[in-house]
């Protein structure tokens, strides 16, 4: 049976040939890959590129120091780590292109993220990191992205406002389910692409049927791009607290990141080592009263002002 492969597939298959590191050469096999339709002619043809794709991967392991690769892994930065999940062209480059610095490939065709890229987005005093990836449903990238997403604090489920959104919510809630990610996992619907939208966005049917936070959002005119940095935030469950030395004013520039609940004893430990001999703290900001000495069990709140005693 012909394999009839589309056009897509020689592009992908020349540049599979021209790239020669590691790390290129798998990434642009798990491209070639994805390009590849599911149908009687191609199993032997499929079978025989995941071959290839496993032996470049060992290949890649073993020219890692101790026999380990970071190919896929992102380390975390900033207040949280926020990944996006999306089928093909739901608009996950696009969003993390206008939201961080990153240099994301942004294309019509269906897999241009085939490694994971990481960009910093700014909310008021802090940063969160942002984490672009494949889209969910390539056979050869599921494995090592149902991973990173399992990793990550956040994750932002992408959807395109313009294919029906309730039903795709539903694929890809459903999809993940199975992968065992969202499972106590924090996540916040986005429905993408709203420039595109006719009519009003459904955003009530998907908070009653998800039940999520949904926000709507255009990368192309930054609509809704405010609420959606707001409702990372919130849902995060982080919190920012700033530190003040006895008799100096505060230092508002850079505040730590704490979960919600955090002690202050527990923002001691993460501050200094010699701050475990604390007897106890001044709390400026949800206190009763400016400086109210508070015990060490104090569960802080977002933007307190913290003076240790030891």
């Amino acid at each position: 049976m012909p394999a009839n492969l589309p056009p897509e597939y020689f592009n992908a298959e020349k540049r599979f040939k021209e790239v020669s590191a590691p790390r290129e050469k798998v990434a642009a096999l798990e491209a070639l890959i994805a390009t590849v339709p599911k149908h009687k002619g191609t199993d032997k043809l499929r079978a025989d590129l995941r071959r290839r794709l496993s032996k470049l991967r060992e290949g890649a392991v073993r020219r890692k120091k101790g026999g380990k690769s970071d190919m896929y892994s992102v380390p975390k930065e900033g207040a949280a780590q926020v990944t996006l999940a999306g089928f093909a062209n739901s608009g996950k480059s696009a969003l993390v292109k206008t939201l961080t610095n990153a240099r994301t490939v942004v294309a019509a065709y269906p897999i241009s993220t085939v490694l994971p890229l990481a960009g910093m987005m700014p909310y008021e005093d802090i940063q969160f990191q942002m984490v672009d990836l494949p889209p969910v449903g390539n056979e050869a990238t599921d494995g090592w992205l149902s991973a990173v997403l399992r990793n990550s604090d956040l994750i932002l489920l992408v959807v395109d406002l313009s294919e029906d959104p309730e039903a795709r919510a539903g694929l890809l809630i459903g999809e993940l389910s199975k992968w065992g990610v969202l499972s106590g996992k924090k996540a916040v619907l986005v429905a993408g692409k709203l420039d595109a939208c006719k009519g009003h966005p459904p955003l009530e049917a998907l908070k009653s049927r998800y039940g999520m936070r949904v926000v709507a959002v255009s990368s192309k005119t930054k609509q809704g791009l405010e609420d959606l940095r707001r409702a990372i935030f919130e849902v995060s469950g982080v919190i920012r607290v700033y530190s003040k030395e006895p008799g100096k004013e505060p230092d508002m520039t850079v505040p730590f990141t704490v979960p919600k609940g955090a002690t202050v004893l527990g923002l001691a430990a993460l501050i200094h080592k010699d701050f475990k001999n604390l007897k106890y703290a001044c709390i400026w900001g949800s206190a009763r009263f400016p400086g109210q000495r508070v015990q060490k069990n104090h569960a802080l709140k977002d933007m307190d002002v913290v003076e240790f005693h030891v």
